[in-house]
């Protein structure tokens, strides 16, 4: 189990010691957090992966599937879905998000993490040289691979548009490393806060314009100025959203 995975088994532990909840596990890998939710007592978990033949956890399911594709469950199936690492690899990330509302039960959660490109490092790296940290150069294009290419990195608030359009609430906001080149940030806070606010602060809707208040103090937290991975902790409810059509 990988940093960010020990950081996703510390959510689920503090906010469901039911150990009975349904819980989803999409892309494993070979099944590092599934492991330890097992040994953690969590009973009923099931996976999800493009090759389950790496899965190696032999008392859980893991069902053959694609991100990019709709996920072969029944509407309201699970309490908890994990997405460690994978939303980054998708064409479409706001099919995903909705295939996530789709099977998770009402108010149940999802747990979604993806690399934080707008920590302070990053955004020196992105000045200097065009492109983000952990999403240093560009995509092949000879050959296909988005189980490992970040074809999408993606900022903190495209991720919050994604989810939030889609029903699915930040509850919470974590990473699991503060990155040590992002500390000198600390130094221009102030001013680089004060851009954002004045930047966010020209939203013509109020409704919006308010909404930009909780945006910018997420942004301008430790988890994302100074962290490595975005971590986020999301509730399904009731959205308000209107798709045009």
């Amino acid at each position: 189990m990988n940093r960010i995975e020990g950081k996703v088994m510390g959510i689920i532990n503090a906010h469901f010691p039911q150990k009975d909840i349904h819980i989803l596990e999409l892309a494993p890998g070979e099944g590092g957090l599934t492991r330890a939710l097992i040994e953690s007592g969590y009973t009923n978990v099931e996976a999800l992966d493009i090759n389950p033949e790496r899965f190696e956890v032999k008392e859980v399911k893991c069902h053959r599937g694609n991100l990019s594709e709709p996920l072969p469950f029944e509407s309201g199936t699970f309490d908890v879905i994990i997405a460690v690492e994978g939303i980054e690899h998708l064409e479409n990330q706001y099919m995903f998000a909705s295939e996530l509302n789709r099977v998770l039960k009402d108010d149940a959660y999802a747990i979604v993490t993806t690399p934080n490109i707008i920590n302070f490092a990053s955004r020196i790296r992105f000045i200097m040289t065009g492109f983000y940290a952990l999403a240093a150069r560009p995509s092949s294009e000879f050959e296909k691979n988005w189980v490992i290419e970040h074809i999408y990195p993606l900022t903190f608030w495209q991720l919050r548009h994604i989810l939030h359009t889609n029903g699915l609430f930040i509850r919470e906001i974590s990473t699991d490393h503060i990155r040590k080149s992002s500390l000198v940030g600390l130094l221009l806070y102030p001013f680089t806060y004060l851009l954002t606010w004045k930047s966010l602060a020209k939203e013509g809707d109020p409704r919006q314009r308010e909404k930009n208040k909780d945006i910018l103090r997420q942004m301008y937290s430790p988890a994302l100025y100074l962290g490595r991975t975005q971590i986020i902790f999301a509730q399904k409810q009731k959205s308000a959203y209107i798709k045009a059509t």
